[in-house]
């Protein structure tokens, strides 16, 4: 019988109902934000439409508990975002979670390499 190489993977949302509130490329979205100061920025680095940006921040803020960034409209030199303290919890939150998850899989990854699954 030839040896098989299993192997687990997954990936993280936490969702508002059955609403996918926050993920990895939104998680993305909002550091990006949050060292640039501007969500038509963080759109361009990301190689992502602004009104994809607009309507991904607008629907976190929505569905959160409490806005997590705040959008101040432009003057001459243009819009300013920033992250708010809710915000700046829900990213060091999603970091924790993706760090037990990684844990986790690493865990049963191993546990799986002892099966005899035939």
């Amino acid at each position: 019988m030839p040896q098989i190489s299993y192997s687990i993977q997954g990936r993280l949302w936490i969702n508002s109902g059955e609403t996918p509130l926050f993920g990895s490329g939104k998680l993305a979205l909002i550091c990006k934000i949050k060292n640039l100061k501007s969500l038509r920025k963080a759109a361009e680095e990301m190689g992502m439409s602004y009104r994809k940006a607009w309507y991904s921040i607008n629907q976190i803020n929505t569905l959160a508990a409490s806005p997590v960034v705040i959008l101040k409209r432009g003057g001459k030199n243009g819009g300013e975002a920033e992250i708010t303290e809710y915000g700046e919890r829900l990213i060091v939150f999603y970091h924790k979670l993706e760090q037990d998850l990684a844990e986790f899989i690493k865990d049963k990854s191993q546990a799986l390499k002892t099966l005899d699954i035939a």
